[in-house]
């Protein structure tokens, strides 16, 4: 891994997938994982997003992570970067194209929860108090859709890219209850069985334990991180 700030040259282009993200960012976790699941070998570049170097717009305009750059080729947008992985490595399949139905219910469960969820997650950072009631009804619409699917994972028998991309968010949140002294009690509350069940698998993910190992990134980090947000002053380095 490498950290890419304002006085940072630009790396030369590489063969190998080089992926241009934050060490504590949900978006560019759920790629990190779907890589590591693909058995695909990349370079990670962290970039400061309060100091980034002015190239870093010529890769991306938007200035914005997660970003894949491989020789000249360039992929900005998670969803879009998960598409392009499919297609360029197609060994390990990590979507389920062999049936139009299920790969557009699993593409529809990713869409929904980021026009539902993942704002009120990220709005908790700043203003739990007025997010938090809603995220907690949000994740008991995705248990009773869990619980409908009868599936152990979002994808199936096994994790897929919605999978990840979906932990990739859920497991901050206990981190910000932490960080926030949230009093969010819903473990024994039945109606998120199903979720809580699939959050236990995810977390016992190979691919998701070797992130947090290399990248020095768990519940005490994570939480650490989340204050020096809050205090205004975001630490990527927390815990190294």
């Amino acid at each position: 891994m490498s950290f890419i700030e304002k006085s940072s040259p630009r790396p030369p282009k590489s063969s190998k997938v080089r992926l241009y993200s934050s060490r504590f960012d949900p978006y560019s976790a759920g790629i990190r994982y779907l890589l590591r699941a693909k058995g695909i070998d990349f370079e990670d570049c962290y970039i400061n997003l309060q100091d980034k170097p002015d190239w870093y717009k010529d890769i991306n305009p938007t200035g914005e992570i997660p970003c894949i750059e491989i020789d000249d080729e360039v992929i900005p947008e998670s969803i879009i970067i998960y598409d392009y992985l499919e297609a360029k490595y197609p060994n390990v399949k990590m979507q389920r194209t062999d049936s139009a139905y299920k790969w557009s219910k699993d593409r529809l469960f990713v869409t929904r929860f980021t026009q539902n969820v993942t704002p009120k997650i990220g709005g908790c950072i700043k203003n739990p108090s007025e997010n938090v009631d809603q995220l907690l009804a949000k994740l008991k619409k995705v248990s009773e859709l869990m619980g409908m699917r009868g599936t152990d994972y979002i994808g199936g028998d096994s994790p897929n890219y919605a999978d990840y991309y979906f932990f990739a968010w859920v497991e901050v949140i206990p981190s910000l209850k932490a960080a926030h002294d949230l009093k969010i009690d819903i473990h024994k509350d039945e109606a998120y069985k199903d979720y809580f069940a699939w959050v236990f698998r995810m977390d016992k993910d190979k691919y998701i334990e070797q992130d947090r190992t290399e990248r020095n990134v768990n519940f005490k980090t994570r939480t650490e991180f989340i204050k020096t947000v809050i205090a205004g002053a975001p630490n990527i380095k927390v815990g190294l």
